[in-house]
């Protein structure tokens, strides 16, 4: 009798943590401002700002481990430096406007600490399907003819239509319901990979975005 009250005080003591900490699917959304930092691009552009919009999926996996797929809408803008050649008769001028999805696959761990706040940390790979990508040119004024302004597609000049991040975040949630957090991505391919042999420019995406959100 002893032996079988301990079994099922040890059975209650397992399954009470798991049924406090593991709770059903949820939706989330989420907006974030974003940084990007272009590294390998430093001759070409400075760092970029830009935002990014959508919804997640809280999945419990295991007590407190979590998988958080989501789709996202994301923007961003990185200024090109001042008088950077394009070719002959062009510079680049403003911007590298960049929009695209960003599909995050994040895996993550939740703790409590009181009643109504929790925090996690989260990693995973991150996908960016780019839409697109564009940017203005500057006519070179010293050419014996006069130009006119352009808009180039950057797809056409080694901007890819797929780039991956690994991603890390920090987040806070209180009441169970609203969202806080801090996100970086750390680039794993390249954005843009143009020049020859001799020059050969790799552009990577960095990014630190703060984050809002709300889970259902």
């Amino acid at each position: 009798m002893k032996t079988e009250l301990l079994l099922a005080a040890a059975a209650f003591a397992v399954c009470v943590p798991m049924a406090t900490a593991q709770t059903g699917p949820s939706l989330g959304v989420r907006a974030s401002m974003e940084l990007t930092a272009p590294s390998g691009g430093g001759d070409y552009y400075k760092l970029g700002a830009g935002v990014t919009v959508g919804v997640v999926a809280d999945l419990p996996l295991y007590r407190r481990v979590y998988f958080e797929p989501g789709v996202l809408f994301t923007y961003s803008a990185m200024t090109a430096k001042d008088l950077v050649t394009f070719n002959d008769e062009y510079y680049y001028q403003g911007a590298a406007n960049l929009y695209g999805i960003r599909v995050p696959l994040n895996f993550g761990y939740d703790f409590d600490l009181t009643d109504n706040l929790s925090m996690s940390v989260a990693t995973g790979p991150w996908l960016n399907f780019n839409i697109s990508a564009r940017q203005k040119l500057l006519p070179n004024f010293a050419a014996p003819d006069p130009l006119p302004n352009r808009t180039i597609n950057l797809f056409d000049h080694g901007w890819k239509r797929v780039d991956a991040q690994w991603g890390f975040s920090l987040n806070f949630r209180f009441a169970q319901s609203y969202y806080v957090g801090i996100t970086g991505g750390v680039a794993f391919t390249p954005l843009a990979s143009f020049g020859n042999k001799d020059k050969k420019i790799r552009i990577h995406r960095n990014t630190v975005a703060i984050s809002l959100g709300y889970n259902f």
